[in-house]
């Protein structure tokens, strides 16, 4: 793993930062949708070439097919959002929101839920974690950028700055649905460009 971004200090204030902003995260979420998001703690990285070839065989390990929900954010805080989800994620959703597959165009009205559901989730943990650094930040539309797939097909377009930077910042996020042992992931990046941004926040608080 490439640690250079952070130094120890930094490492521990941006931890404890991003652990309050996805726990009012969390609670926004639970509101919004009637208790059934439960967050985990999030894991949070600097990753490198190698780093990402490990995080793509795990996910290939973990979902073996997937769709993938991506959101550009940018600002005083930029990067990319991506919301993974399994197979299986999709139909214990629609279980427990009541959507009926048989109606209509499924696969439109499948990618219609991702898209709501996505965006809820990217931009509420987003927003808790530029709120909480007082770092401005807006949110581009979400895309489907992989429906129902093999994951090892998948176009990763989250971590496109990683071959310009050589490492970047990762921000990892499992999540359950209430009642179901379902994960669905959030994964964002930060782009390198609002590191020195990101550390002058962070000296402030050490």
């Amino acid at each position: 793993m490439a640690e250079e971004l952070f130094n120890e200090d930094e490492r521990d204030v941006l931890g404890e930062t991003i652990n309050i902003a996805m726990g009012k995260a969390g609670a926004a979420l639970a509101q919004a949708f009637e208790g059934f998001v439960n967050l985990q703690v999030p894991e949070i990285s600097s990753v490198s070439a190698a780093d990402l070839l490990a995080t793509r065989q795990r996910l290939e390990k973990t979902y073996e097919r997937i769709s993938v929900l991506e959101q550009e954010f940018f600002g005083e805080l930029a990067g990319r959002i991506a919301v993974v989800y399994g197979p299986a994620s999709y139909a214990a959703l629609r279980n427990v929101l009541g959507f009926d597959d048989r109606d209509g165009d499924g696969r439109r009205q499948r990618e219609e839920l991702l898209l709501e559901l996505g965006n809820a989730l990217a931009s509420t943990c987003i927003n808790e974690v530029s709120a909480l650094l007082e770092m401005r930040t807006g949110l581009r539309p979400p895309r489907v950028m992989a429906f129902d797939i093999p994951t090892s097909t998948a176009d990763w377009h989250l971590f496109a700055d990683l071959e310009m930077s050589g490492q970047m910042l990762l921000i990892d996020i499992v999540f359950h649905l209430e009642a179901h042992d379902v994960p669905f992931e959030l994964m964002i990046t930060i782009q390198p460009g609002c590191v020195p941004a990101l550390k002058q926040v962070l000296a402030k608080r050490i």
